[in-house]
């Protein structure tokens, strides 16, 4: 597979548009460029750190470049957040691409947590299925039969 396939890969695209599209428009002052510079270098690194992590196709590599997209997602998160703080930029624009940069940060954990778990010897994970006691009863048996 390649990593263009990845709907995470493609979400963290899609926040990048967001943000270039954002960042555009912006009147520039002192705060608007730095949070606009911030916010791209953010963006940009998560998609990258998938896709470098995905050519290097060793379980533990991977993730070890997934974590670092993740850092790099939590930044953009904090940038989008600053930007509205600051009042820079349409604030539900802003909101939108939070919530495809939160998708995209629900699947690297996802992601990170499946892979984890498979390079991990001898673990088994099982899915919890409630237990509950049939109720026994010995006045319907009878001894000696």
């Amino acid at each position: 597979m390649d990593y263009r396939e990845l709907v995470f890969y493609q979400k963290a695209r899609e926040v990048i548009g967001g943000v270039n599209i954002q960042v555009k428009k912006w009147h520039m002052t002192m705060q608007s460029e730095v949070v606009a510079r911030q916010l791209f270098r953010a963006a940009t690194s998560v998609a990258a750190n998938i896709a470098e992590g995905h050519g290097r196709h060793h379980g533990q590599e991977y993730v070890h470049y997934l974590y670092i997209a993740q850092g790099s997602a939590n930044e953009v998160d904090h940038w989008l957040q600053t930007a509205l703080d600051c009042k820079i930029g349409d604030t539900e624009e802003i909101r939108k691409i939070i919530n495809l940069n939160n998708e995209t940060r629900r699947m690297l954990t996802s992601s990170i947590n499946s892979l984890q778990s498979k390079e991990k010897p001898g673990s088994i994970r099982e899915d919890s299925i409630p237990y509950s006691p049939i109720p026994y009863s010995f006045e319907n048996e009878r001894l000696g039969d």
